[in-house]
């Protein structure tokens, strides 16, 4: 593993308006290989986008490296820092946390967004949209892991359970730490070194470096 981390940094000089966010959902999502928990609401799947809705939603202001948190009280302000920004970035945020937003009243351009995700599959030769199972192997996680030698704090699949327990604390923290790292990451594919292959440790992904 190479360590960039050095690479994130405030990008001195560049006025572009960005924000990097993630969204953890209200409704958890049943695991077949995993019983349903007692007292917990699911929604009917990975597509059911507006019945799963937002349990909250973390955004990193790059512009004066602020975080903001938004909920169920303050999703209007969040809707309106997407407005203000050129660019959204996000981990598999075009075909998931924007669809999500959208279905739940917050439009998030796909037009600004640019999706790590997205973009290191297309890196790697596979195509922009998920295929299973040449898709696989590239979360957040493995990407993380790979290229900052840190990983997620959890796994989304509690995020839910944590909101409907009211474990409001230990959902938000796990959300920012998803944007930190999505962060890093884009720190390091603007710095133009792209991305080393979690499926090849040591291979580097020439990850398109946004305009």
């Amino acid at each position: 593993m190479v360590d960039k981390t050095n690479t994130a940094d405030a990008e001195e000089g560049d006025s572009m308006k960005e924000i990097v966010y993630d969204i953890e959902i209200a409704k958890a999502i049943a695991d077949r290989g995993s019983p349903r928990i007692d007292g917990i609401e699911y929604c009917d799947g990975w597509q059911d986008h507006a019945n799963m809705g937002i349990s909250s939603i973390v955004a990193l202001q790059r512009w004066d490296y602020r975080y903001r948190v938004f909920m169920k009280d303050n999703l209007d302000e969040f809707a309106r820092l997407v407005e203000e920004a050129d660019r959204i970035v996000g981990f598999n945020s075009i075909p998931f946390d924007n669809a999500v937003c959208r279905a739940n009243g917050v439009d998030v351009p796909d037009e600004k967004s640019y999706d790590i995700l997205r973009e290191v599959w297309i890196a790697a030769g596979l195509t922009p949209a998920f295929s299973y199972p040449s898709h696989i192997g590239f979360s957040l996680d493995a990407v993380s892991a790979v290229n900052l030698g840190r990983k997620k704090t959890g796994h989304g699949a509690l995020a839910p359970v944590q909101f409907q327990r009211g474990e409001y604390g230990s959902l938000l923290d796990y959300n920012m730490n998803d944007v930190w790292l999505t962060d890093r990451l884009y720190s390091i594919v603007k710095s133009g070194q792209g991305l080393d292959d979690p499926r090849s440790p040591g291979k580097l992904l020439p990850v398109r470096v946004p305009a």
